[in-house]
């Protein structure tokens, strides 16, 4: 915007001083002086419009020999632009001239602007003057500029704040940043405007080359006054670290059965983000799902689930996990064996039968693993006070498949006080033979075979009171031929009659 500069505090001053007209027949002045911008910045380009007037009284017209602006007072001459050449002015017209200036500091300035002129109809020399003050402001809006934590190779952001502290609106604000030693990979933004103490942030993006220190300089151009353009830097050093790469990996099986997995903990020790992490596995005896992580953190941990669908019950892992590191493509690996749950014979639903002088242990061997139990024997343990007994020694179940049991019953002779029962089970599972031993305790007792009842009374010839001994007597027959035909099948076993 340019105006008629006024006297004011501060601000650019100008006075206007009498005619100064030399000769007889020419009457002329400088008239006005409109200077853009009003408020400069060092270094900012500034344009003094001088107007000329020969007044229409004047009787010859005046030739402009040239127009100069200069320092006022002072030891020796400054000049800052001088016109020359620029024709005559009849009488009642005007000559307007732009002179152009910077001024390298702030401060207030006082000037001159002087017209070296000739009066045609004498021929004498004519010189116009007109006095100047401008004041040179270090204006700007603020600037601010601000990095995260940088390491050599990997992009880092930072944001530029311009808060605008003038007296005006500024507008077509743009904002670029250069690094030293460092490329920017996002570095330009552009507004339309901002408002008087209003502010905008704008983002960068950057990698640096290289550790150690490294220079981000922001560049600010924006408009004035609807027409003046004004630049400002702000630079600031920023410090980045050397690249550290420290990826590791932990595995735990999971799942039952043949629904097996492996959770795989990926933790990221390295002192930057990486970004597009593969995890797989491969074995010759299982086969895996792969699992495709963004982007995980510094100093963060991330698990995924691997399903595995297993060949057989082993299965030897390799766990890897690619994944880029700054502009680099990088693997960690990591071995591990994953099983299915073997079969895993245990005894359920125990009971405990007394039968005269011996015990009858039953109960299920059942199998609480997902591979099936083979060969799977139930023998009761021959101790000090616990030894074998007939018609079950020991018990062969068989094959017990996953999640499945079979039924047995084994029996044993006790003597002194007995608490418990040690059984033994044997099976096979994925040609390995397995050995377990239980103690099952004697409290657990289901009941005993009833025992024939005597009548206390021994006296009288009653027939009725004899019926017992006979009975008794004929149960006491059949009690020893059944031992003679036990013991001519199974001469092995000790029996007392």
């Amino acid at each position: 915007m340019r105006r008629t500069v006024a006297v004011m505090a501060c601000l650019v001053v100008i006075s206007s001083l009498p005619l100064s007209v030399a000769g007889a027949s020419v009457k002329a002045s400088i008239t006005d002086v409109d200077i853009s911008p009003s408020s400069p910045a060092p270094g900012e380009t500034v344009t003094f419009d001088t107007t000329v007037r020969n007044l229409p009284d004047s009787d010859a017209p005046l030739d402009i020999n040239a127009i100069a602006i200069r320092k006022s007072g002072g030891s020796g001459v400054t000049e800052y632009e001088r016109v020359s050449n620029l024709g005559a002015i009849s009488a009642g017209s005007t000559l307007e001239v732009p002179l152009i200036a910077t001024f390298d500091s702030s401060g207030i300035k006082d000037l001159r602007v002087i017209v070296y002129g000739r009066d045609r109809g004498t021929g004498e020399n004519v010189e116009l003057r007109y006095p100047v003050k401008l004041n040179v402001e270090e204006r700007h809006p603020q600037v601010d500029i601000t990095a995260n934590d940088s390491v050599a190779g990997v992009e880092s952001t930072g944001e530029v704040t311009v808060a605008n502290g003038l007296d005006t609106q500024i507008t077509n604000v743009e904002v670029v940043v250069e690094g030293d030693g460092v490329e920017m990979t996002e570095s330009r933004t552009v507004r339309s405007s901002v408002a008087q103490n209003g502010s905008i942030t704008a983002p960068f993006r950057f990698r640096p080359a290289s550790a150690g220190e490294h220079s981000l300089t922001a560049t600010i151009s924006y408009t004035v006054d609807g027409d003046t353009t004004r630049t400002t830097t702000r630079t600031t050093d920023i410090e980045s670290d050397p690249l550290r790469n420290s990826v590791e990996l932990d595995t735990t099986a999971v799942g039952s059965g043949t629904d097996r997995a492996l959770r795989v903990a990926v933790s990221n020790g390295a002192n930057a983000p990486i970004s597009d992490v593969m995890v797989s596995a491969t074995s010759e005896n299982a086969s895996f799902q792969r699992v495709l992580l963004e982007n995980i953190s510094a100093s963060t941990t991330r698990q995924v689930r691997l399903n595995a669908t297993m060949d057989e019950p082993r299965a030897d892992v390799t766990v890897t996990a690619d994944y880029e590191l700054g502009t680099e493509t990088e693997q960690t690996t990591t071995e591990t064996t994953l099983r299915s749950a073997p079969g895993t014979i245990d005894l359920t639903g125990l009971d405990v039968i007394r039968q005269g002088g011996r015990l009858q242990v039953s109960g299920s061997a059942s199998n609480v693993g997902s591979t099936d139990a083979d060969s799977v024997l139930v023998s009761v343990v021959d101790t000090e006070n616990v030894t074998p007994a007939t018609p079950n020694r020991d018990y062969f179940v068989g094959t017990v498949p996953a999640s499945d049991f079979v039924s047995f019953d084994v029996y044993a002779r006790t003597t002194g006080n007995v608490t418990s029962v040690p059984l033994e089970v044997t099976y096979l599972v994925d040609d390995t033979r397995k050995r377990q031993t239980f103690d099952v305790a004697t409290n657990q007792m289901g009941g005993s075979v009833p025992q024939p009842e005597q009548d206390g009374n021994s006296g009288g010839g009653d027939q009725n009171s004899m019926l017992p001994v006979f009975v008794a007597g004929g149960l006491a027959l059949l009690v020893v031929v059944g031992v003679l035909v036990r013991r001519y099948r199974r001469s092995d076993d000790d029996i007392e009659v």
